[in-house]
């Protein structure tokens, strides 16, 4: 490429296994270390677009107190602010119309310094069961003919558990993807039928190549992880003998179980002890990220 972007599908087959909260966390920390990120979701349930807007709401608010009337009030505004996005055709599935459509919108909304998000959109569901011939290169098209390249230093693309034209036009305009993955043996179901289909429908398509170049998988990264249990350490093992020719991140990202209720995104508890374990996760597999990212530039 002739810039610098890069731009990285975060997807697995499998549900359940931390995709969209790795997605936006390592979105927040890049930014928060300088640069400026964007993250598309492509997932019609579109969770990171509503954890982001919440997120936004409670930065805005600056309120302190955590009870259940301020929690409440701020999904409501985080809610209406959605709607009000929906009704503006000013989500992700914009993308999918016509080209006039989208360059007359502003998709990237800004929710921190350095960190913006292309809302999804339910309706997306409708873009996997209707046409989809000429739309393979709909999120490449989008970036390209929105300067986005050259705006952005990262694109992070969370991507739809199941194999569609969502996931097929996120890979077709990305440059790499992660695998985030449970440690349980399933989960190997899951990735080998990425894999095949990655095979199958992006590497071997030659517009694909000479458009984008090859696509490369970054790595796995394992999620959710139990610590100090022998059998979640041996699970790892098995299913990394299991994969031998693929990657796999040195650093893992725990499982907490008061995470999912407590807080949206891992930085709003980075001064709580309790969850400092979390926390470096998440900086760990950031700097991990980079790290590979520029060995990736330095072989080429």
């Amino acid at each position: 490429m002739a810039n610098n972007c890069k731009i990285l599908s975060f997807i697995n087959m499998k549900g359940g296994v931390g995709k969209t909260t790795l997605t936006i966390n390592i979105g927040k920390k890049l930014a928060s270390l300088g640069s400026k990120v964007l993250i598309i979701d492509m997932d019609p349930q579109f969770n990171a677009t509503q954890s982001l807007l919440l997120y936004k709401t409670r930065i805005q608010e600056s309120k302190s107190e955590e009870n259940e009337e301020v929690v409440v009030s701020q999904e409501i505004t985080s809610s209406q602010y959605y709607k009000e996005l929906s009704d503006r055709n000013e989500t992700a599935l914009q993308i999918f119309e016509s080209s006039d459509v989208c360059e007359k919108k502003i998709l990237a909304k800004e929710i921190v310094d350095n960190l913006y998000l292309i809302p999804g959109d339910l309706n997306l569901s409708k873009e996997i069961s209707g046409d989809t011939s000429g739309k393979v290169g709909a999120v490449y098209n989008y970036i390209e003919e929105n300067n986005i390249l050259n705006d952005f230093q990262y694109v992070l693309i969370d991507c739809p558990p199941t194999w569609s034209i969502l996931t097929h036009s996120s890979l077709f305009a990305s440059d790499y993807y992660i695998i985030p993955s449970k440690v349980d043996l399933y989960s190997s179901i899951g990735i080998s039928l990425l894999e095949e289909q990655i095979d199958k429908k992006i590497r071997k398509d030659r517009v694909h190549e000479k458009l984008r170049g090859n696509l490369e998988r970054l790595g796995v990264v394992f999620s959710l992880v139990h610590r100090n249990i022998k059998a979640e350490e041996g699970r790892m093992e098995y299913l990394r003998k299991q994969f031998k020719d693929i990657e796999f991140f040195n650093n893992n990202f725990p499982h907490i179980p008061s995470a999912s209720t407590r807080f949206i995104m891992i930085d709003e508890v980075k001064d709580n002890a309790g969850y400092s374990e979390l926390v470096n996760s998440v900086e760990k597999i950031t700097y991990e990220l980079v790290s590979r990212l520029s060995q990736e530039d330095s072989d080429e």
